[in-house]
């Protein structure tokens, strides 16, 4: 299993090497699978999402298409067959969740993990771990769909709070008193590099780990 986990996507050099060490292969012949499902639900200002193109494109990945597991009509298991990379983008954490669990895109990704790369973005990091109980501290990620079961996929056996400054690891240094798991509180130029059960942080930014 190989997992890369982000705040931002691939926003430096020392990210997107990683990720191009991962697949094998040059950046130029990576294909990456796009999916886009948690930013569907999201209002507002779009340049965060747009970003994630522009990172890709700007480090040599120029093959990416966009598949939402989510939407009618969608040949998303034979497309995302096809890809080096799954790509999962941010947005809203619960809304993500739900839709893995209508579309069985979870169990799919659990059957298919083995032959590609995962990338989470922010809720599609978040939705790797135990729970998404980091979403529930102030400012929420608004539980849109209602759920009351917010186990994660648990592919990883510790939580991650993306988007930190120093004013976010103060908070999350407290919550992880509070947890039974390892927490990796990361900003927007770090990552967490998992190839099966060996753990890298890549960072040219700032990071903490709580135990």
């Amino acid at each position: 299993m190989k997992l890369l986990l982000t705040s931002a996507g691939i926003t430096n050099q020392s990210i997107a090497t990683t990720l191009i060490e991962l697949c094998g292969k040059s950046a130029e012949d990576i294909k990456v699978g796009f999916v886009p499902t948690a930013a569907n639900v999201e209002e507002g200002n779009k340049d965060w999402y747009i970003n994630q193109f522009t990172n890709l494109h700007k480090y040599g990945f120029g093959w990416v298409d966009v598949i939402d597991p989510s939407a009618a009509d969608v040949d998303w298991k034979g497309r995302l067959k096809e890809v080096d990379v799954i790509f999962v983008s941010g947005g809203n954490t619960f809304h993500l969740l739900n839709q893995y669990r209508k579309t069985g895109f979870d169990e799919w990704l659990r059957d298919n993990l083995e032959s590609k790369v995962y990338v989470g973005v922010s809720a599609g990091t978040i939705i790797t771990t135990p729970s998404l109980d980091v979403c529930t501290i102030e400012p929420r990620d608004p539980n849109l769909p209602g759920l009351d079961d917010i186990t994660g996929m648990h592919l990883v056996d510790f939580e991650i709070e993306p988007h930190c400054d120093e004013e976010r690891f103060v908070i999350m240094q407290e919550y992880a008193k509070g947890s039974q798991n390892k927490v990796y509180a990361i900003d927007d130029d770090s990552a967490l590099k998992i190839v099966d059960e060996n753990i890298e942080v890549v960072s040219e930014g700032e990071w903490r780990k709580y135990e």
